[in-house]
């Protein structure tokens, strides 16, 4: 997002940026719409405070998202990669107390589950109402999704077009497991320093 000559990154949950990508070129918004919520990202202690953008597409679900993130432990960080079901699911899993579901979600255990009862139940009707049938975040990203935003990264760090296609190739079918944008540019990384080093 660009405001005047200032430029802000905004981070979406990973569901939103897969649906963004994917949507055919007559269906996207320009410019789009995004609601955000801003927090200060970093400890008082470390003396190192960045301010981050989160944004959606619905205010319900970036009212979801605050109401969430209230519950102590859970940063927006976490709750962008764990929200996985619709949030009308997620609701109202927290409403009847079933912290089953809530624990099969990444990166929440049984005490956070129990946490996340305690501190938001009799808050979610309005959300365990909602006609919400896509989750604000996906699992893992599919290898094309991640090979789109491969090629994407590489051309903002100005590698040519045909150049950051042919490392996101060569990258992607040496190591199949990758599921992240970070594990692949650590291995463009590696990849550099081997060949530097030889």
């Amino acid at each position: 997002m660009r405001v005047n000559s200032l430029c802000y990154e905004i981070f979406v949950p990973s569901g939103i940026a897969a649906r963004l990508r994917q949507a055919p070129e007559h269906e996207r918004q320009n410019p789009l719409t995004l609601y955000t919520i801003y927090y200060i990202d970093g400890g008082m202690a470390g003396g190192h405070l960045t301010p981050k953008l989160v944004g959606f597409l619905d205010p319900l679900d970036r009212e979801f998202f605050e109401t969430f993130t209230t519950v102590p432990g859970i940063g927006f960080m976490r709750a962008l990669k764990c929200l996985i079901r619709p949030l009308n699911e997620i609701a109202l899993a927290i409403e009847r107390g079933d912290t089953a579901l809530l624990k099969k979600l990444p990166y929440i255990g049984a005490k956070t589950a129990e946490r996340i009862v305690t501190d938001l139940r009799g808050k979610m009707a309005k959300f365990a109402l909602a006609h919400s049938d896509q989750p604000l975040s996906v699992e893992t990203e599919t290898m094309s999704d991640l090979k789109i935003e491969a090629i994407q990264v590489l051309e903002q760090l100005e590698y040519s077009h045909s150049e950051a296609q042919r490392m996101a190739n060569d990258i992607l079918a040496r190591y199949k497991n990758l599921k992240s944008i970070d594990e692949f540019l650590r291995k463009v990384f590696e990849q550099r320093q081997e060949a530097t080093n030889s």
